[in-house]
This record gives structure tokens, sequence and C-alpha cells, in this order.
């Protein structure tokens, strides 16, 4: 081989290596950039998984409040059903107590009509 041959191929090696330097720059930015970017996966993924416990947290506070409510709501329902038929009870026997006290002075007023009758009828005999 001439020395104008090897230089030729010498001159091709170099400017291949300085090619394949550029290439390996470019390439290690691109890592870099993957790395800065895998690592803002990873804090992404922290902070879901963050979120992903409280909303849990939350749902086993909302259950347990939920069912607080719902305690309290039935205890309600019980002590307000117990005073509304007592005070249905009372009612009714109001509107019995009115029939019989109805029923009582119907009679007193036939019979202070019957003793009327009987008052006039005596005055009337009295009179003649």
């Amino acid at each position: 081989m001439k020395q104008e041959e090897r230089d030729e191929l010498l001159i091709k090696i170099v400017k291949g290596q300085e090619e394949l330097f550029k290439r390996q720059e470019k390439t290690d930015v691109i890592i870099n950039k993957i790395l800065q970017n895998q690592d803002k996966l990873f804090k992404g993924q922290e902070e879901l998984f963050k979120g992903q416990e409280d909303l849990s947290n939350n749902q086993k506070e909302m259950k347990e409040e939920l069912t607080r409510l719902g305690n309290t709501v039935a205890k309600i329902e019980y002590e307000h059903g117990t005073k509304i038929d007592l005070i249905l009870d009372v009612l009714t026997g109001h509107g019995q107590r009115l029939e019989e006290y109805s029923r009582r002075f119907e009679k007193d007023e036939k019979i202070i009509e019957m003793q009327g009758y009987k008052i006039f009828g005596i005055e009337q005999k009295n009179k003649t």
C-alpha cells in the first residue's frame, strides 16, 4: 500500500472517528434527557401513588361518616316515630272522649227538653 493510500485511509478513519464522537455527544444528550424525563416520571408516579393512598383514606373516612350519619338518622326516625305514635294515640283518645261527651250532651239536652215540657205542662196546669 502506498503512502497516499494510507494517508487517505487515515483521513477517512479520523473523519469517521470525528463523526462517531459527534454522534456519541448527541446520544449522550438524548440519554441525559431520557434520564431527566425518567426522574420526572418516577416523581409523578410517587405523587400518583400518594394521591391514591389519600383517596383511599378519604373513602374510608367517608364510609365511616356515612355509617355514623345513617345510625343517627335511624335513631331520629325511631324516636320521632315513637313520638308520632304517641301523639296519634292521644288524638284518638281525645276524639273518642269528644264523641262520648257529644252523646252525653245530646242525652242531657233531651232530658232538659223533656223537663222543660214537664215544667211547661205543670205551669199550664197551675194556671187553670
